[in-house]
Protein backbone atom coordinates (compact mmCIF):
# COMPACT_ATOMS: atom_id res chain seq x y z
CA UNK A 1 0.00 0.00 0.00
CA UNK A 2 1.39 3.25 -1.06
CA UNK A 3 0.23 6.78 -0.38
CA UNK A 4 -0.85 9.07 -2.57
CA UNK A 5 1.15 12.61 -2.58
CA UNK A 6 4.63 10.59 -0.85
CA UNK A 7 7.75 9.58 -2.56
CA UNK A 8 8.18 6.29 -3.07
CA UNK A 9 10.97 4.34 -5.12
CA UNK A 10 10.21 2.17 -8.38
CA UNK A 11 12.84 -0.50 -8.37
CA UNK A 12 14.48 -3.25 -11.29
CA UNK A 13 17.18 -4.97 -12.28
CA UNK A 14 17.98 -4.26 -15.57
CA UNK A 15 20.16 -7.20 -17.81
CA UNK A 16 21.98 -6.47 -21.16
CA UNK A 17 22.56 -2.54 -22.19
CA UNK A 18 19.54 -0.97 -21.86
CA UNK A 19 20.23 2.87 -21.64
CA UNK A 20 16.89 4.69 -20.82
CA UNK A 21 13.73 2.81 -19.38
CA UNK A 22 9.99 4.35 -19.44
CA UNK A 23 8.03 3.67 -16.37
CA UNK A 24 4.25 3.56 -16.61
CA UNK A 25 1.37 2.76 -14.33
CA UNK A 26 -1.93 1.19 -14.81
CA UNK A 27 -4.88 1.21 -12.63
CA UNK A 28 -6.78 -1.91 -14.06
CA UNK A 29 -4.59 -4.55 -13.24
CA UNK A 30 -2.02 -4.31 -15.75
CA UNK A 31 -4.90 -4.82 -18.79
CA UNK A 32 -3.62 -0.98 -20.20
CA UNK A 33 -1.31 1.42 -19.31
CA UNK A 34 -2.28 4.78 -20.11
CA UNK A 35 -0.22 6.81 -17.21
CA UNK A 36 3.16 7.81 -18.08
CA UNK A 37 5.73 8.09 -14.79
CA UNK A 38 8.30 9.11 -16.98
CA UNK A 39 9.42 8.78 -20.80
CA UNK A 40 12.93 8.46 -20.40
CA UNK A 41 15.11 8.00 -17.13
CA UNK A 42 18.45 5.77 -17.19
CA UNK A 43 18.07 2.16 -17.03
CA UNK A 44 21.25 1.48 -15.45
CA UNK A 45 20.17 3.34 -11.99
CA UNK A 46 17.68 0.90 -11.23
CA UNK A 47 15.53 3.18 -9.30
CA UNK A 48 13.07 5.89 -9.59
CA UNK A 49 11.66 8.04 -6.64
CA UNK A 50 8.21 8.96 -7.64
CA UNK A 51 6.19 11.10 -6.01
CA UNK A 52 2.33 8.69 -6.15
CA UNK A 53 -0.17 10.19 -7.52
CA UNK A 54 -3.80 10.35 -6.38
CA UNK A 55 -5.23 6.95 -8.36
CA UNK A 56 -6.71 5.90 -5.26
CA UNK A 57 -7.46 2.14 -6.00
CA UNK A 58 -6.25 -1.49 -5.59
CA UNK A 59 -5.75 -3.06 -8.95
CA UNK A 60 -2.48 -1.24 -9.59
CA UNK A 61 0.63 -1.81 -11.33
CA UNK A 62 4.13 -0.47 -12.60
CA UNK A 63 5.46 -1.11 -15.76
CA UNK A 64 9.30 -0.51 -16.82
CA UNK A 65 9.91 -0.43 -20.53
CA UNK A 66 13.41 0.19 -22.78
CA UNK A 67 12.67 3.76 -23.85
CA UNK A 68 13.62 2.88 -27.32
CA UNK A 69 12.11 -1.11 -27.84
CA UNK A 70 8.33 -1.60 -26.26
CA UNK A 71 8.37 -4.99 -26.79
CA UNK A 72 11.44 -5.36 -23.60
CA UNK A 73 9.45 -4.89 -20.59
CA UNK A 74 8.75 -5.98 -16.77
CA UNK A 75 6.01 -5.14 -15.33
CA UNK A 76 4.62 -5.86 -11.04
CA UNK A 77 4.23 -9.16 -10.14
CA UNK A 78 0.76 -8.35 -8.47
CA UNK A 79 -1.20 -5.38 -7.46
CA UNK A 80 -0.81 -2.69 -4.78
CA UNK A 81 -2.74 -0.40 -3.95
CA UNK A 82 -2.56 3.72 -3.47
CA UNK A 83 -4.57 5.34 -0.53
CA UNK A 84 -5.06 8.81 0.35
CA UNK A 85 -2.93 10.69 2.69
CA UNK A 86 -2.99 12.88 5.37
CA UNK A 87 -0.33 15.43 7.14
CA UNK A 88 -0.74 17.16 10.00
CA UNK A 89 0.51 20.89 9.95
CA UNK A 90 -0.47 22.04 13.41
CA UNK A 91 0.44 20.98 16.27
CA UNK A 92 3.53 20.05 14.97
CA UNK A 93 5.38 20.74 17.28
CA UNK A 94 6.82 23.49 19.30
CA UNK A 95 3.13 25.05 19.97
CA UNK A 96 2.44 26.08 23.90
CA UNK A 97 -1.31 25.57 23.84
CA UNK A 98 -3.03 26.92 26.91
CA UNK A 99 -5.88 24.83 28.63
CA UNK A 100 -9.38 25.99 28.27
CA UNK A 101 -8.37 27.92 25.04
CA UNK A 102 -9.71 27.23 21.49
CA UNK A 103 -6.82 26.34 18.87
CA UNK A 104 -7.02 24.94 15.58
CA UNK A 105 -5.72 21.31 14.57
CA UNK A 106 -4.77 21.51 11.10
CA UNK A 107 -4.10 19.28 8.40
CA UNK A 108 -3.29 18.63 5.01
CA UNK A 109 -5.40 15.65 2.33
CA UNK A 110 -4.29 13.95 -0.48
CA UNK A 111 -7.29 11.83 -2.35
CA UNK A 112 -10.17 10.17 -1.48
CA UNK A 113 -10.80 10.56 2.21
CA UNK A 114 -14.19 10.98 3.75
CA UNK A 115 -13.39 11.59 7.42
CA UNK A 116 -10.93 11.89 9.53
CA UNK A 117 -10.61 11.12 13.38
CA UNK A 118 -8.58 13.04 15.64
CA UNK A 119 -6.64 11.64 18.80
CA UNK A 120 -4.06 13.03 21.09
CA UNK A 121 -1.44 11.33 22.98
CA UNK A 122 0.35 12.60 26.49
CA UNK A 123 3.52 10.12 25.91
CA UNK A 124 5.72 11.40 23.16
CA UNK A 125 3.10 9.55 20.71
CA UNK A 126 4.33 6.39 21.57
CA UNK A 127 0.22 5.52 22.41
CA UNK A 128 -2.88 7.97 21.04
CA UNK A 129 -5.46 6.73 24.43
CA UNK A 130 -7.60 10.45 23.45
CA UNK A 131 -9.66 10.53 21.33
CA UNK A 132 -10.60 14.40 20.49
CA UNK A 133 -13.54 13.51 17.79
CA UNK A 134 -14.32 10.10 16.31
CA UNK A 135 -15.32 11.35 12.94
CA UNK A 136 -15.23 14.98 10.99
CA UNK A 137 -15.22 15.81 7.23
CA UNK A 138 -11.57 15.72 6.23
CA UNK A 139 -11.71 18.07 3.24
CA UNK A 140 -12.13 20.73 5.85
CA UNK A 141 -9.04 20.66 6.82
CA UNK A 142 -9.15 22.40 10.46
CA UNK A 143 -11.38 21.48 13.60
CA UNK A 144 -11.03 23.74 16.75
CA UNK A 145 -10.37 21.50 19.72
CA UNK A 146 -10.64 23.38 23.03
CA UNK A 147 -7.48 22.63 24.83
CA UNK A 148 -8.59 20.36 27.99
CA UNK A 149 -6.87 20.42 31.50
CA UNK A 150 -4.33 18.18 30.97
CA UNK A 151 -0.61 20.08 31.72
CA UNK A 152 2.24 17.77 29.68
CA UNK A 153 5.32 18.95 27.54
CA UNK A 154 4.92 15.83 25.47
CA UNK A 155 1.79 15.94 23.93
CA UNK A 156 1.38 14.99 20.52
CA UNK A 157 -2.10 14.72 18.01
CA UNK A 158 -2.74 12.25 15.33
CA UNK A 159 -5.21 13.22 12.40
CA UNK A 160 -6.26 9.27 11.09
CA UNK A 161 -8.99 8.18 8.23
CA UNK A 162 -11.97 7.41 10.10
CA UNK A 163 -12.69 4.55 7.37
CA UNK A 164 -9.01 3.35 7.90
CA UNK A 165 -6.86 3.62 10.70
CA UNK A 166 -3.50 2.74 8.64
CA UNK A 167 -3.80 6.04 6.92
CA UNK A 168 -2.39 8.66 9.36
CA UNK A 169 0.19 11.50 10.39
CA UNK A 170 0.63 12.57 13.84
CA UNK A 171 2.49 15.66 15.39
CA UNK A 172 6.23 15.50 14.04
CA UNK A 173 7.08 16.93 17.62
CA UNK A 174 5.63 17.35 20.82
Amino acid sequence: TWLAGKSRNITWNRTGSIANAKLEYSTDAGVSYPNVIIASTPAASGTYAWTVPNAIGNQLRVRVTDATDATVFSTSAANFTIKGSLTVTAPNGGEEWVVGTGNNITWSLVGSIANVKLEYSTDNGVSFPNTIILSTNASVGTYSWTIPDVLSTTLRVRVSDAADALVKDESDAN
